[in-house]
């Protein structure tokens, strides 16, 4: 599976019949969910970088995005099937999956290997390994409040961003701020802490 349905809130099944309703479209288009992504990718960044006339995605580019617009679309109304606006709002769709161990790792293996990696970083990094990232959205993805989520997940990669790129403030001793990551992952771990 290269493709996963980021539904808060939404059971296994939901999700699945999301994914099967975005891989007939795919299908029927005969493209494959990553180049479909690579177009609706392009677009973003042309809109990010303000729409500069010379690096306007191409036609392609375009028509794989419309597929996977229509892809996460059909994923979206065949999850969300009898759902109020308010449960719908907390959904984002169809999502690329780019290392599915880590994204789809469940609760308890994302906290161990969150503080297995916080435990290795040596601070010497030129760039933030994004696994710790994707590891907590993994962790809180049972989380029914998008906001709660979002916090939680905010103040471990904040908190780890500061730890990996330690190197560029000598002066300032890594141990606090590893210690900081990993209080971040001890409050990640109590806030997603299943209801009873």
């Amino acid at each position: 599976m290269d493709i996963m349905m980021d539904a808060r809130g939404a059971t296994p099944e939901e999700k699945q019949r999301g994914i099967a309703a975005a891989t007939a479209v795919l299908d029927r288009a005969g493209m494959t969910a990553e180049d479909a992504a690579s177009g609706s990718f392009a677009i973003e960044r042309w809109d990010d970088m303000g729409f500069p006339p010379d690096q306007e995605p191409s036609e392609d580019e375009y028509a794989a995005a419309e597929v996977w617009w229509a892809a996460s679309n059909a994923a979206i109304e065949a999850c969300c099937e009898g759902w109020s606006d308010e449960k719908r709002m907390q959904v984002h769709g169809l999502q690329l999956l780019r290392d599915p161990e880590t994204e789809l790792a469940d609760r308890a293996t994302a906290l161990a290997r969150m503080r297995e990696i916080v435990q290795e970083e040596d601070g010497q990094g030129d760039t933030i390994d994004n696994r710790v990232f994707f590891l907590a959205l993994a962790a809180t993805a049972k989380v029914p409040d998008s906001s709660k989520a979002q916090q939680l997940v905010s103040a471990v990669t904040v908190a780890y961003s500061s730890l990996s790129l330690a190197r560029f403030h000598p002066e300032e001793p890594i141990e606090p701020k590893r210690q900081a990551v990993l209080d971040a992952i001890d409050a990640l771990e109590a806030g997603s802490a299943p209801l009873n």
